[in-house]
């Protein structure tokens, strides 16, 4: 589960550009940052300090979600980034020309 807040918004859009890499069946190696971290394969633990220290996920275990295209991951982000605009029709369209 994703908690609403900025940290994690901000948690959610790092784990965007992280690079991730599954290296056994069991674990994936999330790098992009100052260093890699272990991921468990489910995505249930990491062995950074922000996992640590909260419990929640970290930006790692984002990441390795939307590898796996988690759908609550998936719906977070398409929340967080705007849906494009359609494109606005030219005047002269509009008036049958």
């Amino acid at each position: 589960m994703i908690a609403s807040g900025a940290a994690d918004t901000a948690r959610l859009a790092r784990a965007c550009h992280l690079d991730v890499e599954r290296v056994t069946s069991g674990t994936w190696v999330v790098s992009g940052g100052a260093r890699p971290h272990l991921v468990a394969a489910d995505a249930s633990s990491c062995d950074c300090t922000d996992f640590g220290v909260r419990g929640g996920p970290c930006k790692h275990i984002l990441a390795v979600r939307l590898q796996a295209g988690d759908a609550e991951t998936l719906r977070a982000l398409r929340a967080l980034v705007a849906a494009p605009r359609p494109a606005r029709r030219r005047a002269d369209d509009q008036r049958g020309r």
